[in-house]
């Protein structure tokens, strides 16, 4: 069954066109001129494409773009095995939050990103907070039972990060309680991130970022 997915904004319509033109159903704005000019400011490799995909209508995003795209089929391969980092996010509770490492994860070039817990990980305010980047690598719910390959438990007891592997799970636990039990067990080792004395933890998203980018500017 073919599910759709709301794209707000003109961020989330351009990540998805750019990503998966083909799974993109419409494209609606406010003013045509208007959204070219915003394209050729901020994405001038999709002018023709938007010219020729969007219609003119009401709109209630402060940008005048919005859209609807299917929801892509998961990519679950990326569990068993890939060449660049895949996120696992723990039974995160903040869809903004989680929508914010899916936007970093795919800056850094991740191999995808992962969920365990009840948050949907296509929730309407969780593809809001990525800006449609959902569209630009797999986003996919997860049991940690289903993990191969090294897996690097973020916690700020863990030993120093050093340097981050291309196969790596990196797993960050969620706002409230941190890491499950279950993905502790199948963790292969717990890191932490350098820290000034007396900070005791990075919001989500930032511990993320600065991992993922220890593993993409090493030298």
């Amino acid at each position: 069954m073919r599910v759709t997915v709301a794209l707000e904004g003109f961020h989330a319509v351009k990540h998805a066109l750019r990503f998966a033109p083909d799974l993109v159903r419409q494209v609606t704005v406010t003013d045509l001129a208007a959204a070219l000019a915003l394209a050729d400011e901020l994405a001038p490799d999709l002018h023709d494409l938007l010219a020729g995909r969007a219609v003119e209508g009401r709109v209630d995003h402060p940008t005048g773009v919005a859209g609807a795209a299917d929801q892509p089929a998961e990519e679950r391969f990326v569990l068993r095995a890939r060449s660049t980092p895949l996120v696992l996010l723990d039974d995160p509770k903040h869809p903004g939050n989680a929508g914010a490492a899916i936007r970093v994860a795919a800056a850094a070039g991740a191999s995808g990103v992962a969920f365990t817990g009840g948050l949907d990980p296509w929730h309407p305010a969780v593809v809001r907070g990525s800006a449609g980047l959902h569209y630009a690598l797999p986003v996919l719910r997860c049991d940690a039972s289903e993990l191969t390959g090294p897996v690097w438990a973020l916690d700020a007891e863990g030993d120093a990060l050093g340097e981050v592997p291309d196969d790596v799970v990196l797993a960050v636990g969620s706002e409230r309680s941190g890491l499950s039990a279950e993905v502790r067990r199948v963790a292969t080792r717990t890191v932490s991130l350098p820290m000034r004395p007396g900070v005791s933890s990075l919001n989500l998203a930032t511990a993320l970022s600065a991992a993922l980018y220890a593993w993409r500017l090493r030298t």
